[in-house]
């Protein structure tokens, strides 16, 4: 067995307490396909970590028989400060409670640093440039001296996955289809449309032309792309395939969608050569790849409470009524709403919950479209 677990154990921020984060490794270090998956860097988002439960025990299989041909590294719950944020009886996840930075945001854009150690040596020869690239990546992680907890996680998890071929990151929405976010490079190789599709996503997105957020998979896409930029005359491949998967809603925890998605991951992980054996044909795409500028993104404009007339993973048209935000004081019935339209053509594949509360610049819901939409181009969407 090749089947090794191992932790980083983070800095201590307070006297007498201490966190880690626990990695598993399938297979031998250093052989390709490279595949990193992590799950809940949003630590109250656990649909990824359930599907990570199911996936395990399918790969340790595997491994006993010798099948695992790359290297698998999984990180089930990524981030342990955000684990331990308890607050009133809730889980405060998504922000770290010590800086209120989002915990996906902010990760380290190394096409800099990369740049200045290896960019003169970048060259004709294609394999020689990605080796050069991801070592000198990983020494540029190496380089660097952390202060605190959450930037040791970022430097540590990003070693990790820095010199991948795949990168995973599993979150999920509050209410939502299976849906993920990915870069314009990948859809012309095909990668992005074969993991959607082996996954049954119901919406796929794609940056123009790679991330330019601060999101952990948004830096393992775009460092290649933005040292393709700067050095034109160098042949640098889109060497890693990152993507965000939003695994639906927060409550979609349970062991029927982990069994389904686990088979589904491992398929994949057979299809790319990271596991041996004959895949399954490929599912039917359910949706092509859109541009994140085609994503209609519904920002309220006024107080009150929302009501929604349609649920996610419906098919809208432009016009088309999405949701209402009533003023609970204001005592003329349907006078007291203000309804919001779909501005394309779609699929809705996010909201929120009917009754939450709705204050101006909130986003109420998001939809996947086609074309994009000339107030969104240059946007992202990713509102904290």
């Amino acid at each position: 067995m090749t089947l090794k677990k191992s932790s980083i154990t983070l800095p201590s921020m307070t006297p007498g307490s201490q966190r880690s984060i626990s990695v598993l490794r399938f297979g031998k270090a250093g052989a390709r396909p490279k595949v990193y998956m992590q799950a809940a860097i949003h630590a109250n988002e656990m649909p990824g970590t359930m599907a990570m439960h199911h996936l395990m025990p399918l790969l340790s299989e595997a491994d006993k028989k010798g099948l695992i041909q790359g290297e698998i590294i999984l990180v089930p719950t990524v981030n342990p400060i955000g684990q331990a944020q308890l607050v009133g009886n809730s889980h405060a996840g998504r922000y770290n409670l010590l800086s209120y930075e989002n915990f996906n945001r902010n990760w380290i854009d190394l096409s800099d640093a990369v740049a200045e150690r290896v960019g003169k040596k970048l060259g004709a020869d294609t394999e020689a440039n990605v080796r050069s690239i991801r070592k000198a990546a990983q020494d540029s992680l190496k380089a660097l001296q952390p202060l605190n907890e959450l930037s040791t996680l970022r430097v540590e998890v990003q070693k990790l996955s820095c010199d991948a071929d795949f990168v995973l990151d599993l979150h999920c929405d509050i209410y939502a289809t299976l849906h993920l976010f990915g870069a314009k490079n990948d859809v012309a190789t095909g990668t992005l449309s074969s993991l959607a599709a082996d996954l049954g996503v119901e919406a796929t997105m794609y940056n123009e032309p790679y991330p330019k957020a601060l999101t952990f998979s948004g830096v393992n896409s775009a460092l290649w792309a933005r040292l393709a930029e700067q050095f034109p005359q160098a042949n640098i491949p889109q060497a890693c395939m990152s993507v965000t998967v939003e695994m639906r809603s927060q409550h979609d925890v349970s062991d029927a969608l982990g069994q389904s998605d686990a088979q589904n991951l491992y398929r994949w992980l057979v299809r790319q050569g990271v596991v041996g054996g004959k895949a399954a044909p490929l599912k039917k795409l359910k949706a092509a790849p859109a541009p994140m500028s085609g994503m209609d993104v519904g920002y309220s404009t006024c107080t009150g409470f929302l009501v929604f007339h349609l649920k996610p993973g419906a098919k809208v048209k432009k016009g088309q009524a999405i949701c209402d935000v009533i003023d609970p004081a204001n005592p003329n019935g349907l006078k007291g709403r203000t309804t919001f339209k779909s501005q394309t053509d779609g699929v809705l594949f996010s909201r929120r919950f009917d009754g939450y509360l709705s204050w101006p610049g909130q986003v109420m819901y998001r939809i996947c479209g086609p074309k994009p939409l000339p107030h969104r181009i240059g946007a992202t969407g990713l509102d904290d």
